[in-house]
């Protein structure tokens, strides 16, 4: 399962993190099924329980924002190096254009037009 990890693909990144969510997701409700287990060997009552279970889902739905900004955060760097990639290529192209305008005549008065 590492070597989807590894891969450059954004599906296999992309299921990778589903399967990590999972992943997470399984620890989550077996620590919840163990506090339930141990709230009864306590003799907790049932108000007790009820609140701990409340707590333990808010914990969850926490966890869950945590990795769901993680993961928006990843994606808008990833987008912005992407567009930053881009502006590279068109400084290039730019570039190359106005190097290969001849420096008379009316082409001259075209150059700055590439630049608009």
């Amino acid at each position: 399962m590492n070597n989807d990890l590894s891969g450059q693909s954004a599906n296999s990144q992309q299921l990778s993190y589903e399967q990590f969510q999972e992943q997470v997701k399984l620890k989550q409700e077996q620590e919840a099924q163990r506090a339930k287990e141990a709230l009864k060997s306590a003799g907790l009552d049932q108000k007790s329980q009820h609140l701990q279970s409340i707590v333990q889902a808010l914990y969850g739905v926490e966890k869950e924002l945590q990795l769901a900004e993680n993961q928006i955060q990843m994606q808008m760097d990833a987008q912005k190096r992407q567009i930053q990639l881009i502006q590279q290529k068109i400084n290039q192209a730019m570039a190359q254009v106005q190097g290969s305008v001849p420096s008379v005549g009316n082409s001259q008065s075209m150059a700055p037009n590439y630049m608009q």
